[in-house]
């Protein structure tokens, strides 16, 4: 399951002004009339509301911001085909008003089964959609067919597609049975979908009532009792949570009943695999009510505006954790000092802090690790030397702006693909990238597309071809292997909605994932975990040695990527500082324009690795070469320093401190180690304020 980056705006505007030619050519032909040309332009019309809408996903907002909706579209469309009868003279008067009255019945079916599928997908948007939650006492119906199509999906706006075409048949052939038999078809069809429709509704009336689903959710959690809560709120239209993903295995293994609370509803079936019970509660007011008496601490990975409404919630303690340890200034947003507390990995989260004048309190500050560099394996891994490029996003802000992509990225690249002895790429840009920058979004297609030409090239040149042949019977085993754990994984667990879409079942929505995962299975949930870890080595041996790899989505994840590296190539984030759990050589770029020692003085993780400007890529490839060798690590000693400064000792473990910070939190009486909040008044004055995530 990959992370599609957003559409650009431009080719969106190039297949509006497509979509907008197609209108003119059909009345064109009407009027002529042309009926050859008429039928092709129709048929490009048909064409296009299939495949335009799903090509630019923008496109159908901007036609309804317009005044051009599916039904006026469908009016217009249908409108020609009177007029192309007149001026072709085979119909009379009297046909002609008979055949417009008969589409207008046609397009009012499709508008009553669009209205009832429209109400049927509302009544199946639950108030508070749940996963890991046992909400069987609902009885919540199944989901509808899945031939039956959704009110958006583009398909439906076709059924007058047979009653067209055999008008269409009759004035080529002068077969009027031709036109009948379209009409039949079509309001068969119309009178069909309503139908299934209305009896899809009355199986499902009962979920109008959301005081009852309301309640039966807050019953459940309530005997759940979570101790301990993770709050999450991105916006829907990233596409990932990562943010959520990276501490699952974190609080799992808390030792209190925790769960998840999300407050846009694709969050529920987007985070990966867990047992933890997860609900989403869209509203602030409902966020506010919720009636927790055992919740002990509330978790937050990012810094969001959304963050206020549970912040308000007296004796509870709330914690910043982040989700990353890293050098950006969204690691010393002044707004922390709403929390609590604030954990952070080591002495630099807590000097970070201290530097920018953040007025969070060093006694509110607890150093707890980084549970999530367990998974990290140290030292070179077997197989060809491989560089890992991760840049991070663009960023909301400018004092975020720290992404080498859009600047150096396509340059690193083609540097590593001249570099002597050759090399594999490994490419896997941040999962927001792209998502606001075009010029981003260029560099992003431009190394993807030069991996691509150059894994090409290599399995076609005779210097490759012993590999090459070698490693094919492996490649294709595993290669089927992926596909079999794909399958498993998409199909069992919450991603499997991502699959559902793409086979086109338009019901794969929160009330199938409720019913579908509700009592929650620790032994499912391990096998799925295991069994993405199995996919994850299988990604990686079904590519061959010499072939580059570009990851894009939630898996591999971004801890496999450092098992598969020898050097990295980063910007400063907190991929930095979880590859020094790995004790590789890396490279940070330096984007600030000063010089290297005023970099490694400014960022912390850039003291145990290599500093790259931009206008130091000449030397990039020496600097690869040098790597390759133990003698060429002449970052090894600053390097140990630097992991122990940024992520703490090795000892105890971080997930053993994590647990003891939090045991101690929930066992202090409420008010923080002085009697007052730790973002209570202090001495330094207001600070800006800002929500931000990186």
């Amino acid at each position: 399951m990959t992370t599609p980056l957003p559409v650009a705006a431009r080719p969106t505007r190039r297949w509006l002004y497509a979509f907008g030619a197609v209108g003119p050519l059909l009345y064109l032909a009407a009027l002529l009339p042309a009926p050859l040309l008429f039928a092709l332009a129709f048929a490009g019309a048909y064409a296009a509301e299939l495949v335009l809408p799903r090509l630019a996903p923008g496109l159908t907002l901007q036609l309804t911001r317009a005044g051009l909706g599916a039904t006026t579209r469908e009016l217009l469309r249908d409108g020609a085909v009177p007029i192309l009868l007149l001026r072709d003279g085979g119909y009379s008067p009297t046909a002609v008003v008979i055949v417009a009255v008969l589409l207008l019945a046609v397009s009012a079916l499709r508008g009553a089964a669009c209205a009832a599928l429209r109400l049927l997908a509302t009544l199946r948007r639950l108030p508070l959609p749940t996963r890991n939650l046992d909400l069987s006492a609902l009885r919540l119906p199944a989901a509808p067919p899945r031939w039956l199509p959704g009110a958006e999906q583009p398909e439906l706006r076709l059924l007058s597609a047979p009653a067209v075409a055999g008008i269409l048949l009759d004035v080529a052939i002068g077969a009027r049975v031709a036109t009948i038999v379209g009409f039949a078809v079509s309001l068969t069809l119309g009178v069909a979908l309503t139908a299934v429709a209305g009896v899809q509704l009355l199986r499902h009336r009962f979920l109008a009532d959301e005081r009852r689903l309301r309640a039966e959710v807050l019953r459940q959690i309530r005997e759940y009792r979570p101790e301990v809560l993770l709050y999450f709120s991105i916006g829907p239209g990233t596409g990932t949570t990562y943010q959520v993903d990276t501490w699952l295995d974190t609080l799992a293994r808390l030792g209190r009943r925790a769960m998840i609370l999300v407050r846009e509803r694709p969050h529920v079936t987007q985070i990966g695999p867990t047992a933890l019970p997860i609900v989403c509660v869209p509203g602030g007011p409902d966020v506010m009510d919720l009636d927790l008496p055992d919740l002990r601490a509330v978790l937050y990975p990012g810094n969001v505006g959304k963050n206020i409404h549970m912040l308000r919630r007296n004796g509870v303690r709330h914690v910043f954790i982040a989700h990353g340890d890293s050098d950006k200034s969204a690691s010393t947003n002044p707004f922390t000092r709403a929390y609590d507390q604030v954990w952070v990995a080591g002495p630099a989260g807590r000097d970070r802090y201290r530097v920018a004048g953040a007025a969070v309190r060093d006694e509110s500050i607890v150093e707890v690790g980084r549970p999530q560099v367990d998974a990290v394996h140290t030292g070179p891994p077997a197989g060809p030397f491989t560089v890992l490029y991760a840049p991070t996003w663009e960023g909301w802000a400018d004092d975020l702006a720290v992404s080498s992509l859009a600047t150096m990225g396509p340059r690193i690249v083609r540097t590593l693909l001249g570099v002597r002895p050759q090399l594999r790429v490994i490419y896997k840009p941040h999962p927001l990238t792209g998502y606001l920058d075009p010029a981003t979004r260029r560099a992003h297609r431009a190394i993807v597309e030069l991996l691509a030409r150059d894994t090409e090239a290599r399995r076609t040149s005779p210097a490759w071809a012993a590999t090459v042949a070698a490693e094919e019977p492996v490649r294709a085993a595993t290669r089927e292997r992926l596909a079999s754990l794909g399958r498993l994984l998409d199909d069992a667990s919450a991603g499997g909605s991502l699959l559902s879409r793409l086979l086109g079942n338009p019901w794969a929505d929160n009330t199938t994932h409720a019913a579908a995962h509700g009592r929650p299975d620790e032994q499912r949930v391990a096998g799925l975990v295991a069994a993405q870890r199995v996919r994850c080595a299988a990604f990686w041996a079904s590519g061959g040695s010499w072939a580059h790899r570009v990851v894009t989505g939630p898996w591999p994840d971004l801890y496999s990527c450092f098992n598969e590296t020898h050097l990295m190539i980063a910007d400063i984030s907190a991929v930095v500082s979880d590859f020094l759990a790995a004790d590789k050589p890396y490279v940070v770029c330096n984007l600030d324009g000063v010089t290297e020692k005023a970099f490694r003085a400014r960022h912390t993780a850039a003291r145990g690795g290599h500093v790259l400007a931009p206008g130091d890529l000449d030397g990039l490839a020496d600097l690869v070469n040098a790597a390759r060798t133990p003698a060429g690590d002449l970052f090894a000693d600053e390097r140990a320093a630097t992991r122990t400064y940024l992520l703490g000792p090795d000892t105890p473990t971080a997930i053993t401190r994590w647990r003891g910070a939090l045991e101690a939190l929930i066992a202090r009486p409420y008010g923080g180690l002085d009697g007052t909040r730790a973002q209570g008044a202090d001495d330094q004055g207001a600070a800006k304020v800002t929500f931000t995530f990186s």
